[in-house]
């Protein structure tokens, strides 16, 4: 540590660029030194922006995977920031084959910057997450002058340095000895094997495979660990909080396995069989920004909002995947296919037992009694779609419902869709609900109030 004095420059550790005058020769280094201080001023900003993907980089199952052979994903063109501040585009759709090259070629991981990722041994099953980080590579040829061949081209070297990304496969390793979340999920897995290794129907395999997927994304965001944080919220008294580091992807870079160069872009269940799903939004978040001290994770900082947002995009996925799936929609359970639900959700469902929709209504989507059974409110209310925001909004701010409380979850018709429906064609009729922790926002309406159900509800102008 060093001390000065007050309007006395501090120029240790800055970013240092080439002081150009007349008469300097400039050489190679000088210009490479010139785009070195451009590239760490670029990070530099990179860091304040946050961590994430911007846009694009949407992971699939290609169509070119084979059952019990080579497994390839799609991946659109996008753009992200990694931890170190390193812009990660990727210039087109992509087919990315989850496989080793036979033969790595050295290749450079970042333009004049280390960034190899820790090497991996494929083996499956397993489950992997998929990541993103940055590459170059030299492209084209261009003559090249020396000092003693009188203005001769007598050799070639590479006319671009070019930028670019490359994916790896990271395991993630469960942990028995570890939550009660990751010993579940470590039976979860044992069973899907047995099930896949007796050739047992996609529909019978389907509940403990969706419990499994869902599992294992509430494990990236920290399920079984953040829960503790209320009853000691001051633990960052001692020193740093033990809850500034959480879920499966801390613990993969805790362990050095997951590198600050690398952006996670989706979660892969890989199966002897195959893949069974991706996952984007249990591994994969918006730009995030960094807590400003660290000493209060789950409240300040971006870093739960956006794992909210993720809880309720995971959800919507994983939700469109069982309406096309193998299992009848009329008897999906919640308790039997998810072990926890997002604050607040949206799912497509039938008018059959909601007394407000008429046979208007299409028979497509969940059952809505009994996809939610005992957890749903005793009443379901309807709600204008000007308070679906501010519903969803205050969401961001609330902990995920886990499916083995009693709490009641409150189910919402949206009034304007609702009205969509009952009057033919084809709107698909949506079902709101939300933890019992969220304010009602139920409206009250005349002519639908119930007998022993009555409750304040907010004015609705």
């Amino acid at each position: 540590m060093s001390g000065v004095n007050l309007l006395s420059p501090v120029l240790d550790g800055g970013i240092q660029n080439v002081n150009f005058v007349n008469g300097r020769v400039l050489t190679a280094e000088d210009m490479m030194a010139e785009r070195r201080a451009s590239l760490q001023r670029q990070r530099l900003l990179g860091t304040c922006a946050g961590e994430g993907v911007s846009n694009g980089l949407e992971v699939t199952v290609s169509s070119s995977s084979v059952p019990f052979g080579q497994q390839v994903v799609h991946v659109t063109a996008g753009l992200a920031l990694n931890r170190n501040g390193d812009v990660l585009q990727l210039g087109s759709d992509t087919e990315v084959t989850l496989a080793a090259p036979a033969a790595a070629a050295p290749a450079n991981s970042g333009l004049f910057t280390p960034c190899a990722p820790p090497q991996t041994q494929l083996t499956n099953p397993g489950i992997y997450v998929l990541t993103v980080l940055p590459a170059s590579g030299f492209q084209g040829q261009v003559p090249v002058v020396q000092l003693n061949s009188t203005g001769v081209a007598a050799s070639c070297s590479s006319q671009y340095a070019t930028s670019g990304v490359q994916f790896r496969l990271l395991q993630l390793m469960l942990d028995s000895a570890g939550s009660a979340l990751q010993a579940s999920l470590l039976a979860l897995a044992n069973q899907i094997q047995t099930q896949l290794a007796g050739n047992a129907s996609a529909a019978s395999v389907a509940p403990a495979l969706s419990q499994f997927r869902n599992g294992l994304a509430y494990a990236c965001f920290g399920a079984g660990q953040v829960e503790q944080y209320a009853a000691n919220p001051l633990d960052f008294l001692g020193g740093a909080s033990s809850f500034a580091s959480y879920g499966l992807l801390d613990q993969a870079r805790g362990a050095g396995l997951l590198t600050g160069c690398e952006v996670p872009l989706a979660l892969v269940y890989w199966t002897t069989a195959g893949i069974q799903f991706v996952d984007m939004w249990a591994a994969r978040r918006r730009l995030t920004h960094e807590a400003v001290t660290g000493k209060l994770p789950l409240v300040e900082g971006d870093r739960r909002v956006s794992e909210a947002e993720a809880m309720f995009l995971q959800f919507e996925d994983h939700a469109q995947s069982l309406l096309s799936g193998p299992a009848g929609l009329a008897t999906i359970a919640a308790d039997a296919y998810f072990l926890f639900l997002p604050p607040v959700g949206m799912v497509e469902v039938t008018g059959n037992g909601i007394a407000a929709v008429t046979t208007n209504a299409p028979l497509a989507g969940f059952d809505l009694p009994t996809f939610f059974g005992a957890h749903a409110s005793k009443d379901i209310a309807t709600t204008n779609g000007n308070l679906l925001r501010e519903l969803f909004h205050d969401a961001l701010y609330h902990e995920p419902v886990s499916l083995t409380n009693t709490g009641e979850i409150q189910l919402y018709l949206v009034w304007e869709n609702l009205q969509a429906v009952n009057a033919g064609g084809s709107t698909r009729l949506a079902a709101a609900f939300a933890g019992g922790a969220l304010r009602y926002r139920g409206v009250a309406r005349f002519g639908t109030a119930k007998w022993g159900l009555s409750r304040f509800a907010p004015r609705v102008v």
